[in-house]
């Protein structure tokens, strides 16, 4: 009986063991691959999912289903066929390294593409494969697709390699023939450019309301920063001459009346006006003459005409004793700068 108690103990303590053992690894699988937690890993591994692959493999197929007309329906024969984004990552960006080209990136699950060209295709897909950077590019739908979806459910193909000066043409061709849904302008697909598109009232004012108040203090990109003289130069000579956006301009009445209109109206705050005064101004120290100590400072102003309030005198012979280092009455003594 001892033998067996003994024994049933030690076979207790290991399954006490074996049960915290098998929760802990449930409890961080669930943990790492829950859907809000992390979706796009999670779309990696689709768990349970069964997607219909083979439907999309082919090319063709998805040109017919655009209803092109007859004379469109060439086919395609893309030089590269990568049927799995995430598996073959390596392969897409090892083969493409160099290389200049067009390629189409298209939802397994919606049939829905991408077209898009690269100098360098290798570096293109290098940045597609990186979470932060389509993070960063929300505001295209490639990216949010990419991020609901997960890599997994996403095809590459390279359509075809062309030299470089005639990739815009190339891809031009592609969004014509293809119409995909993904690339952002519907409307009016333009390879290379936003050119000829416009946003409506409506759409410049949501994002602005979107934006306001978002990039300001310790969130803005130039926060704590300075340009030296040096940018500060460049910036100043790409906006010379016939690059200045006003060059050869002139405002109309209507643009000085509403310009006239809002300086009218407009209300410096007291903070702000010691700061223009300060940036703008021509600060002067007044010293006063002591028979014991010599010439004490009394006080520090902005600007000559506020420092000529205080002696009940005219800016400018403010600015003329300052100029000249004379010794006003006797008594008082103008500096820019402070006296040792």
């Amino acid at each position: 009986m001892e033998a067996i108690t003994e024994l049933h103990d030690n076979i207790m303590f290991y399954l006490v063991i074996i049960l915290f053992g098998v929760a802990w690894i449930i409890i961080s699988i669930k943990r790492n691959y829950l859907i809000n937690k992390s979706p796009i890993s999670n779309k990696y591994l689709n768990h349970g999912k069964c997607v219909p692959i083979q439907k999309y493999f082919n090319v063709n197929y998805l040109i017919n289903q655009k209803r092109l007309y007859s004379s469109e329906k060439k086919e395609l024969s893309p030089v590269k066929k990568y049927y799995n984004a995430f598996l073959m990552k390596k392969m897409i960006i090892s083969e493409n390294k160099g290389k200049s080209g067009i390629y189409m990136i298209t939802n397994i699950i919606t049939g829905n593409i991408y077209v898009g060209q690269s100098t360098d295709l290798s570096k293109r897909f290098i940045k597609y494969f990186c979470h932060s950077y389509i993070k960063s590019k929300e505001s295209l739908i490639i990216s949010r697709a990419l991020i609901k979806y997960g890599y997994s459910n996403f095809s590459v193909y390279i359509l075809e390699y062309c030299d470089k000066s005639h990739l815009i043409q190339r891809e031009q061709y592609y969004l014509d023939k293809l119409n995909p849904e993904y690339n952002i302008l519907r409307s009016m697909k333009i390879a290379g450019s936003s050119r000829g598109y416009k946003h409506s009232q409506d759409s410049k004012d949501k994002t602005s309301k979107a934006l306001k108040g978002i990039y300001i203090g310790i969130k803005s990109p130039l926060y704590g920063k300075t340009h030296t003289e040096e940018t500060k130069k460049k910036m100043s000579l790409q906006k010379k001459g016939i690059n200045n956006p006003l060059y050869g301009r002139t405002h109309n009445d209507k643009t000085k009346e509403i310009i006239r209109n809002k300086a009218i109206n407009k209300k410096h705050s007291i903070e702000t006006i010691e700061k223009m005064s300060k940036s703008h101004g021509n600060p002067v120290n007044i010293y006063e003459k002591f028979n014991s100590e010599g010439f004490k400072l009394i006080g520090t102003f902005f600007s000559a005409r506020r420092a000529a309030k205080l002696l009940c005198m005219s800016g400018s012979t403010v600015i003329k004793y300052m100029n000249s280092g004379e010794v006003f009455k006797d008594r008082y003594k103008f500096s820019r700068r402070t006296l040792k």
